[in-house]
């Protein structure tokens, strides 16, 4: 290991990344991987009950440096003042193979998860007027934020257990905590650490369902029944979805398309206004080493 190996905090990530720029390092590590030019090892989760433990290795490119991203996910750490999701973030040099950088890996996932969501949505959404986000926590708002920037849209309502306190966002806010309301909006990101099905029934002709919590076999955001009616389904990776994530699992889904043959124009995404759609992000490897990649050509010459 060299004798420096240095770490970036979750403040200094915050503080480099633009989110219009990290949107565009997701969607072109997903085309880079359907073109063989991003690399992935096998990722691997295990469950235990309701919580999960989980390691990555990849490489945004077939020269760049590698990253070993690993950590847990435990949603009774709500309840004590713990991150529900922990991860770290190695980076190996390309060169030498030593690990010389450790990223704050709550701070990577979520810019990257974010980011990747609002790529597909712009890819996927019909014009929207008004957006729902299904679960209020740390991914829940900051997805919320990031939606409003994206698409303006005139209202957004946050979905939650018990209504949570609204944050001042450039639009009208509403807080609710009626999961029926989802069939009020044109765009759905449904951000919860639920285990079991939160959305039961059908979206509204056209609806964009974006959904990141069904990222294991044992957890299912959208019952099979609902996700049957679907006009088309996608997800970061074809392959990963069909045999990770329990809501595609549970449906027995066929067809699902991965994202990056959409944005490499080999598969079409939204086909009609009145399709309904869903988007499945189970969390890839490639998205941690492009989002690293990303933050370090930001640091200050004298700091990479």
């Amino acid at each position: 290991m060299p004798a420096t190996v240095r770490t970036i905090s979750g403040a200094q990530i915050d503080q480099l990344s633009v989110l219009d720029e990290v949107i565009q390092t997701q969607r072109d590590v997903f085309a880079a991987f359907v073109r063989g030019e991003a690399v992935m090892g096998p990722r691997a989760i295990i469950s235990q009950n309701e919580n999960a433990q989980f390691s990555y290795i990849a490489r945004a490119s077939k020269s760049g440096p590698t990253i070993v991203k690993f950590g847990s996910v435990v949603p009774a750490n709500a309840n004590v003042s713990l991150p529900v999701v922990q991860t770290t973030v190695a980076l190996m040099d390309a060169k030498t193979g030593s690990a010389t950088t450790f990223f704050d890996g709550e701070a990577i996932t979520k810019w990257r998860t974010v980011a990747a969501s609002m790529a597909a949505a712009k890819e996927l959404a019909n014009p929207v007027t008004t957006i729902a986000i299904v679960g209020v926590g740390h991914q829940g708002l900051a997805h919320a934020h990031a939606a409003v920037k994206v698409f303006r849209p005139q209202q957004l309502i946050l979905i939650g257990r018990k209504k949570c306190d609204v944050p001042a966002l450039d639009c009208d806010v509403i807080a609710s905590d009626r999961i029926d309301d989802v069939v009020k909006a044109d765009l759905i990101f449904v951000c919860t650490n639920s285990a079991t099905p939160v959305i039961t029934q059908p979206l509204k002709s056209g609806a964009t369902c974006i959904v990141i919590g069904s990222f294991a076999p044992n957890r299912s955001e959208i019952n099979a029944e609902t996700l049957a009616l679907a006009d088309a389904v996608f997800g970061d990776d074809s392959q990963t979805i069909t045999s990770q994530c329990g809501s595609v699992i549970d449906a027995n889904c066929q067809n699902v398309r991965s994202i990056g043959e959409v944005y490499n124009r080999t598969a079409q995404g939204r086909s009609s206004s009145d399709q309904v759609i869903y988007y499945f992000s189970v969390g890839l490897g490639i998205q941690d080493a492009a989002m690293a990649e990303y933050v370090l050509a930001k640091l200050p010459d004298g700091a990479r």
